[in-house]
């Protein structure tokens, strides 16, 4: 495999591996100067190798082992080594490379990365927070049937300069989705790529952003089950409830000591975007009453311009 260069989140990056989720990201030639690598590794780490399901976390350098996958090693923020088990499919180390390691690698750097899901609203981005099941990208998908151009799905870059608008990173094109979601749809899921372990969930191509360019971010939802509400949130309120959401491996937080760093950094988010609690039955049949509700919210919002970064 020959070196691959991507735009990626706002980074140069270099690397081994051939990324297609990255495929509106290519770089056609070498950049001057890189942010970050990612290289194919020997495996031969002797004593450096942690023993599978371990973290490792030492100064400035964080790893751990996939069974049958990969091992990954993650460095000062700027390198990533990949060292595939024989006979892995390169879907799966890609996975767990987009993942966890790359979540390690924006910690390190001090970069505020987020799980969410986002989609465009005006001349901005609205981003959905929740744990895993909370159905972020199953929103998303909804809207995007409404016309809201995808933004991003899973693991978000989230860019706060001391002036101006906080800004989010398109990620990469693609949804995760469970076959409900899909059959709700009416979306077909036959020559879709099942994810890795869950059976029934699969990865979707979508069309975002262009090359990638970063947009505002007019409004965070927090997604909650139960019946339909919508509630602006504030003060400690919010942090907890965007932290609960939104924390992306908090293990990697807490063992890498980048926790009172990532709470500064949500604190600022939520003094400097709109917070709201989205609530919504788990019922999908229900799901073209949330969206009506959501719309006419921001529509709302835009005449009162109370969903606008100051």
């Amino acid at each position: 495999m020959g070196e691959r260069y991507y735009d990626y989140v706002g980074l140069r990056v270099e690397s081994e591996l051939e990324i297609p989720e990255w495929a509106g990201f290519e770089w056609p030639h070498p950049f001057s100067e890189v942010d970050v690598t990612i290289r194919l590794a020997d495996g031969a780490w002797g004593r450096d190798a942690p023993a599978q399901g371990e973290l490792v976390v030492r100064a400035d350098e964080c790893s751990f082992r996939i069974s049958d996958i990969a091992t990954y090693r993650v460095r000062k923020g700027c390198t990533i080594d990949v060292s595939p088990v024989s006979g892995a499919g390169w879907q799966e180390v890609r996975l767990f490379l987009l993942g966890s390691a790359w979540g390690a690698l924006c910690y390190q750097r001090g970069l505020l990365a987020v799980h969410a899901s986002a989609v465009r609203v005006g001349d901005g981005a609205v981003a959905f927070c929740s744990p895993e099941g909370g159905g972020k990208s199953t929103l998303v998908a909804w809207l995007i049937t409404k016309g809201h151009g995808f933004v991003s799905d899973d693991l978000t870059r989230l860019d706060m300069p001391p002036q101006g608008r906080v800004l989010i990173h398109p990620s990469a094109q693609r949804l995760k989705l469970w076959r409900d979601a899909l059959d709700a749809l009416a979306w077909s899921s036959s020559e879709l790529e099942r994810d890795h372990y869950r059976h029934q969930k699969f990865h979707l191509p979508v069309n975002g952003n262009g090359k990638g360019q970063p947009v505002a971010l007019r409004a965070l939802y927090v997604l909650n089950w139960g019946e339909s509400c919508l509630e602006r949130l504030s003060g400690h309120t919010a942090v907890q409830q965007v932290i609960s959401a939104a924390t992306y491996r908090g293990q990697l937080l807490q063992r890498m000591d980048r926790l009172g760093l990532y709470w500064q950094q949500c604190i600022d988010l939520v003094r400097r975007v709109p917070v709201w609690e989205l609530t919504r039955p788990r019922d999908l049949s229900t799901m073209e009453q949330t969206l009506e509700r959501l719309e006419k919210h921001w529509a709302e919002n835009e005449q009162e311009n109370v969903c606008r970064n100051p």
